[in-house]
């Protein structure tokens, strides 16, 4: 009896120490990630914040997708409010929480001049150590943010005319429109800003 009792305690320890291990944390797979991606580019905004939220728990701190996460998160949201599914007090509320972290935002065409252009990534008045860009809907009917990028570096826009690149950079602030315009969801600024070229994929032949 004394064995088995033994036997029974042992058991019990194990299982105690096994259910208190910390859980391992449910990793994004490129099939799941894709599906954000799917959803943000068909602007199925519903789908693109539900997934997306729900891929940002599950994501290590370290997964350099997460970057690039946060912007789709923010980008659909806005189209949410747009489109009259959020208000901006919701909007307003989830957009705190990505203050002071990275983002990357999406690539754009590089633009010398972007008077009345959108989603180009262009010169902020003149300077070339500053960004701005108007990220709007597909149909251009509804800018979803303003996004003003303070570089770490001056930049060679002219000679870079044409190309696409993302930015990579740390939230400043999110403001809201004041006016609760759903013409124009927010402002988006962001600082020590690094302007990346997209590089094709090389052909591996064979």
């Amino acid at each position: 009896m004394k064995r088995i009792a033994s036997y029974i305690i042992l058991a019990t320890s194990v299982a105690t120490a096994i259910a208190q291990q910390p859980k391992a944390t449910p990793t994004v797979s490129d099939d799941d990630f894709q599906k954000v991606l799917v959803a943000a580019s068909t602007e199925d905004w519903d789908s693109a914040v539900a997934l997306s939220s729900k891929f940002l728990k599950q994501m290590k701190a370290d997964d350099k997708r997460i970057t690039r996460l946060r912007y789709i998160y923010l980008y659909a949201a806005a189209g949410k409010v747009t489109d009259g599914k959020m208000d901006f007090d919701d909007f307003t509320q989830s957009a705190k929480e990505f203050v002071g972290k990275e983002i990357e935002l999406p690539y754009r065409p590089i633009k010398l001049e972007c008077k009345g252009g959108m989603n180009f990534i262009c010169p902020s008045n003149d300077k070339p150590d500053r960004v701005m860009i108007a990220a709007t809907n597909k149909t251009g009917t509804s800018i979803l943010a303003f996004e003003y990028v303070q570089l770490k570096e001056p930049f060679d826009f002219a000679r870079h005319e044409g190309d696409k690149a993302s930015i990579s950079g740390k939230i400043d602030a999110i403001v809201p429109n004041p006016n609760k315009s759903r013409f124009l969801v927010m402002r988006l600024y962001v600082s020590d800003g690094v302007i990346n070229l997209y590089e094709p994929p090389k052909h591996v032949s064979g």
